[in-house]
C-alpha cells in the first residue's frame, strides 16, 4: 500500500505476517515485537511453542526455534535473542539472552519480581521494568541486573508503553496509562517520569509520549540534550495537544533556550 504523493510520509509495505506462515490470531502486541528496522519476532504457542525471528534483510527466510517464552526480543543490531518466562506457582520471572548464530546463552538470571515491560533501550543493554523499579541489564560480562531508580506514584496501576534513555544514559524516562477520568473515558491519561543519573531524582509530569533529541545552542560549547514529550489537556470539552521540547542539564554560564510548545 503505498501513500498518495501529497502526503507527508510515504508509506510502503514491506510484507505480510500470514505470507511467512504466522497464524493471525498470533499478529498481537503480546505476540509480535519489533526493536529496529532489522528485525521481527513472533511468539507462537500453537501447534506447539516457538519463536519466529525474520531478518528484514532476507525476510522469505524466516527462523522458526521451539522455545517457549512469555516475551522474546530480538536485539537491535545483532542476531541476539532475549526470552523472558516466568516461573511457574511464583511471581518471578526468569531472563534469558542467546547468541543465535553461536546457538550459545550469554547469560541468565532470576529476576524477584515480574518484569511488566522491558526492551532494548540500547544494543547492549535490556531495560526492565517492574511494578516498583526500572533496573538495567548488560549483556556483558556476569553483571547481573542494576536498580536505576524506583517509580513514582503517578505510575501506579499504571500500563507501561515505553522507557527510553538518552545516548549519554544519563537521562531516563518512563512512559505509561492509564484510564481516563469518568467523565472522559476514552481520553486516555498518560503518565511519565524523567529521571536524572547524575543527580538522582525523578519529576513527575503528565505525558503519554517521550523522546530524548541533541541541539547544538548557538553561543553553547557542547550540544544540549532536550527532551521532547506530548500531552493531552482537556478545557471546556476541547481537547488540546502540546508537544513540548525542553533542554535537559544546562550548564552554569551557558545560553538557556525559552521552552518550545506546540499546540494544536
Amino acid at each position: 500500500m503505498a501513500a498518495s504523493a501529497s502526503a507527508p510520509i510515504a508509506m510502503n509495505e514491506a510484507l505480510t505476517l500470514p505470507s511467512l506462515g504466522i497464524n493471525q490470531q498470533f499478529i498481537t502486541f503480546t505476540h509480535v515485537t519489533m526493536e529496529s528496522e532489522k528485525y521481527i519476532c513472533v511468539r507462537e504457542t500453537s501447534p506447539q511453542n516457538s519463536v519466529v525471528i525474520i531478518d528484514m534483510s532476507m525476510p522469505n527466510q524466516p527462523l522458526r526455534r521451539t522455545i517457549t517464552a512469555d516475551s522474546a526480543l530480538m536485539n537491535p543490531n545483532s542476531r541476539i535473542l532475549a526470552l523472558k518466562a516466568q516461573l511457574p506457582g511464583t511471581t518471578q520471572d526468569h531472563l534469558q539472552i542467546f547468541n543465535i548464530e553461536l546457538k550459545a546463552k550469554i547469560k541468565s538470571h532470576q529476576m524477584p519480581e515480574q518484569v511488566v515491560f522491558w526492551k532494548w533501550v540500547t544494543p547492549k543493554m535490556l531495560g526492565l521494568v517492574t511494578q516498583t523499579a526500572v533496573y538495567h541489564w548488560t549483556i556483558e560480562g556476569e553483571a547481573e541486573p542494576v536498580k536505576m531508580f524506583e517509580r513514582t506514584a503517578n505510575l501506579v496501576n499504571n500500563q507501561i508503553i515505553n522507557y527510553r534513555c538518552d545516548p549519554s544514559e544519563k537521562w531516563l524516562v518512563l512512559i505509561g496509562i492509564a484510564p481516563g477520568s469518568p467523565e472522559r473515558p476514552q481520553l486516555v491519561k498518560g503518565n511519565m517520569q524523567l529521571f536524572s543519573v547524575d543527580q538522582q531524582r525523578s519529576q513527575a509530569l503528565e505525558a503519554h509520549a517521550a523522546s530524548f533529541g541533541s541541539f547544538k545552542v548557538p553561543g553553547n560549547e557542547n550540544p544540549s540534550t532536550l527532551i521532547s514529550f506530548a500531552t493531552k489537556t482537556v478545557n471546556a470539552g476541547q481537547i488540546t495537544s502540546k508537544l513540548h521540547v525542553i533542554e535537559l542539564g544546562a550548564q552554569p554560564g551557558e545560553y538557556v533556550p525559552p521552552q518550545s510548545n506546540f499546540s494544536c
